[in-house]
């Protein structure tokens, strides 16, 4: 791997007080930028056990308190499937840098990715027949809604650094939530989710679910009329509402006040557009820490489906490979409790020369298997063309 230190230029470099290294985290979004280092400990716990998990946490935090010129965070992903291991990193030490100090940063001019190969881990013949299945059970009313995904293992030219690839994410979408973790195996886990699923500041939070979405095109004329698609598709403001609907039901009992954007509007990414709400609430205790309420809203219809139960078991058994930490949780939390998680899309999973991509669409009533496939596969190529991928002959 290449020196870590070339991915952060002269500007940053005078303003950070941590040192970043292999084994260092970050998480940059539009507002501020989040470096951890100094690794304590790596909690490998499955987060079906949340209490188990939540304890062992707390209770890192609490024997780093005691020490002084501690100020741990965790910063980790958790699975899609939450009876497998998370991994969650706890640092003794990092810092956010607001917006105002690193608005004059460069940008980091990245080579891009050489492909040298690809191998798809979901044909097309088994996507279709999964969407086949699933139509048949919407029928049959066990099923509202399911997102099914592909995932597409790439070689690559020459290793590559992957707080680079995390630097150019965080550079061409600026408005995402751009994270780095390092994982089982040597391997990191990168992307740049356009999806907030909780911030908790204090008593104060904020979910920002997303379904429902077009192709953003370089022609602002086209974009006006894929903005009005959106909003008149039944299938697309159906497959939002459900959303919405879960996000509702598991914020409510922690609030003593949740306002709900209605209706919705369109987000904008640099490549896709998104139907959008906004919750924004008051909880009723400081108690609940960001982690325990990412949890109570994971898997969002968003990544999964509804009911929850059947869709996340109609994933399990039917979409022909281990999703791992796509559609899981990715996020940052302080010894207080606050932070940030999201729901970890337009991401990779990075390890030496390779790295794994994933896409996914919502099916739903009304669904064809093939534009299906499509919007997987355009969802796929924006990824590739913001990390500047090329396949090498």
């Amino acid at each position: 791997m290449n020196d870590v230190s070339l991915a952060i230029d002269d500007a940053l470099k005078a303003k950070l007080k941590v040192k970043v290294d292999t084994r260092s985290s970050c998480f940059l979004t539009e507002n501020y930028q989040i470096y951890a280092s100094d690794l304590e400990e790596t909690v490998r716990l499955a987060a079906a056990d949340q209490e188990t998990l939540i304890k062992t946490i707390g209770d890192i935090f609490s024997k780093l308190k005691q020490t002084k010129n501690n100020d741990p965070i965790l910063i980790g992903v958790i699975p899609f499937d939450t009876s497998k291991p998370s991994t969650l990193n706890i640092y003794r030490q990092y810092q956010k840098i607001a917006k105002t100090e690193f608005t004059d940063q460069q940008q980091i001019t990245y080579p891009g990715l050489q492909l040298s190969q690809q191998k798809r881990l979901v044909q097309r013949a088994h996507f279709d027949q999964a969407i086949d299945l699933a139509l048949q059970q919407f029928a049959s009313n066990h099923l509202q809604k399911i997102v099914l995904s592909q995932a597409i293992d790439f070689d690559l030219a020459a290793p590559q650094n992957p707080f680079a690839l995390g630097q150019t994410l965080a550079q061409k979408n600026p408005q995402a939530f751009s994270f780095v973790v390092p994982v089982e195996g040597g391997a990191h886990l990168l992307g740049a989710s356009p999806e907030l699923l909780i911030s908790k500041q204090g008593q104060a939070i904020r979910s920002n679910p997303l379904a429902g979405s077009r192709p953003k095109s370089h022609d602002e004329e086209v974009n006006r009329c894929r903005v009005q698609e959106l909003y008149d598709s039944a299938k697309d403001r159906y497959e939002h509402q459900i959303v919405v609907d879960s996000v509702l039901s598991n914020l409510q009992p922690y609030c003593a006040e949740l306002k709900v954007s209605n209706p919705p509007e369109v987000l904008r990414t640099s490549t896709m557009l998104h139907l959008s709400t906004v919750f924004d609430g008051q909880l009723k205790s400081i108690q609940a820490n960001a982690l325990q309420l990412a949890l109570s809203l994971h898997p969002t219809p968003a990544i999964c489906g509804s009911p929850t139960a059947l869709a996340k078991d109609f994933i399990l058994k039917h979409e022909g490979y281990d999703r791992h930490y796509y559609a899981g949780l990715v996020g940052w939390m302080d010894a207080d409790g606050n932070g940030e998680w999201v729901v970890t899309i337009r991401c990779g999973l990075l390890n030496d020369q390779k790295i794994r991509l994933y896409a996914g669409a919502g099916i739903v009533i009304g669904s064809e298997a093939e534009l299906e496939w499509n919007e997987t596969e355009a969802k796929m190529q924006t990824i590739l063309k913001t990390l500047n991928a090329n396949m090498t002959t």
